[in-house]
Formats: C-alpha cells, structure tokens, sequence
C-alpha cells in the first residue's frame, strides 16, 4: 500500500464515493505529474478534492500530433478490420463495434453490460487490451500519462499491465466516436473501485470539431455541468466514474474520446457496471455500499 492508497481507502472507510459534481478545475500535466511524483501535501488536496466531486481537466496530456496519429490510425483500421464483438472472459483479439439505442424490453446494453432503466449508449467504440501486441501504438501514446494517474490512484506503477481477465482487473483503453447528430450516452455512473479515477482523453474539440452538446456532470440539484468549453484536442478529463455524467449528441464531426481505465472482466459473476439516475434513485444507499465495496 503506497502512501496516496492510505488517502484513498482512509476516506472509504467512513464515506462513500460522491454521486455528485462540484467545480471543474484545470491544471497543465507538466505541473500534474510533478505534484504526484513529489508534493506528497498537495497530491493529498487533489485526491480530497475529487472525493468531494471535483472534475479535473488535465492539460496538454497528449500531444496533437499523437491525437492526429490516433484517429488516422482509427480510420485505416476500421477499413481494415470487420466489426466483431467479443467478452472479456477469456483473452480476446482488440475489435471495434457499434452499439445503438436499445429496446426497451432489453434489460442488458453494449456486449451484455448489466445495466438498469433508463441508460443507453450509442457510438462507434474500438477496443484495446495489453495482452495484443500495441500495433498502432495507442498504449504507448497515453504511457506516461495512465502511468503517472495510476500512481495517483494509489496504485503500483504496473499494477493490473499484466493481468489476464482469469485474473478479474485488467487494463482496457476504450476509444468512442459520439458520431454526428445520433452518438450519446445517458446519465450514469459507474463502478470506480480500482482505479478509482476514470482517465479520458479528448480526440477532439468544441467550437471545432462540434457546436453544440458534448460531456456533462450532473451536480447535486441535477443540473448539467459542462465542461466542453475547457477541454481542447489532448486534454485529458479525469473525474471518479460514481459522479453523474453523459455525453449529449453532438452535431457536425461529432466527438471522440479515449478511455483509459482498470476494469472488472466478464469473468467477475454477476457484476454490475453501471446505474443509470432512474436506477440509482431507486436505493442509493445500495449502489453507494456496492461501490464502495471491493468484491475481487
């Protein structure tokens, strides 16, 4: 147990994770990474801060031109490569699909997710997973990045890199493209006992890319907080997943983003994922335990 996972299991045991969003918040990653790997005091407000519902938009986290390369790369492969679908219950190629809105008798969503009432995601997703060979270099572009917010979240440096999903956790990096006019989520939110933070990296860029729609928190009263306007292309949100949030459709290019994130495999039974806001009213007391929780 590293100093900062003292901070973060410290907290959980006497509180849950926030449901709820408080400010957006900027910091260059430069000034990120330093304060992680050196100011043991000001890594300890950070954390305390994203426990109480901070949003954090870490700057200039990629470059452009590896955003560039990403979607190039994205395009040639989906040319390239049929859609499939697989689970993670036993290692499995990388794959890209598409999900659409789905019926309301369904009660499961994307590749068999348990989920609830009221959620839906649709979008273009590209999947990728440590154990296949990085052939397009995307593991690598977001190295240092994913290794600087592990140490954040009170992990080993290489902790979960190796893991196969026998093992329950491992690294996934998710890719969407919110496509035009149709892609969106709804409001969720989601298990982030891991990793604790979710890592996202944004591919593109309000006021470029799309006008209208985008990211979303929700905050204690339920009001939509947006935080699009600060995000420009390689900025890289980090937010705990438990925190309300969605994507509105968007118009024009519409958006992409890259997700990188410690997971539960589909060889955890009966795990639940996400709760959509209609669910989550339902016992929240209940979704908080279960989260808080570490049942692996």
């Amino acid at each position: 147990m590293n100093d900062y996972e003292k901070i973060w299991e410290g907290y959980l045991e006497d509180n849950y994770f926030p449901s709820w969003a408080r400010l957006v918040k900027t910091i260059e990653y430069s000034e990120f990474k330093n304060i992680v790997l050196n100011d043991y005091g000001k890594t300890k407000d950070l954390i305390l801060d994203m426990l109480a519902g901070d949003i954090i938009i870490i700057k200039n986290a990629i470059s452009k031109n590896d955003v560039k390369k990403i979607k190039d790369d994205l395009y040639e492969y989906s040319k390239s490569t049929p859609e499939s679908d697989y689970k993670t219950t036993e290692v499995i190629p990388n794959f890209h699909v598409k999900s659409k809105r789905r019926d309301a008798s369904e009660d499961k969503g994307t590749r068999g997710y348990k989920i609830q009432d009221g959620y839906d995601e649709v979008g273009h997703s590209y999947y990728f997973y440590r154990w296949n060979k990085d052939e397009l270099k995307i593991f690598n572009k977001v190295k240092d990045l994913w290794d600087t917010v592990k140490i954040f979240n009170g992990l080993d440096i290489n902790q979960y890199k190796n893991n196969l999903p026998k093992d329950k956790i491992i690294d996934q990096i998710q890719i969407i493209h919110y496509t035009a006019n149709e892609g969106e989520i709804t409001s969720h939110c989601d298990m982030s006992r891991w990793q604790k933070t979710n890592l996202t990296v944004s591919l593109t860029e309000k006021g470029k890319d799309f006008h209208i729609g985008g990211q979303y928190f929700l905050d204690e009263n339920e009001n939509r907080v947006y935080s699009e306007d600060l995000v420009k292309v390689g900025d890289a949100p980090l937010f705990i997943s438990t925190i309300f949030h969605g994507v509105e459709s968007t118009d024009y290019k519409g958006r992409w983003q890259l997700l990188a994130t410690s997971i539960q495999s589909q060889c955890v039974k009966d795990r639940t994922i996400s709760h959509s806001l209609i669910n989550f009213k339902k016992n929240p007391k209940k979704v908080l335990e279960s989260y808080r929780r570490n049942n692996i």
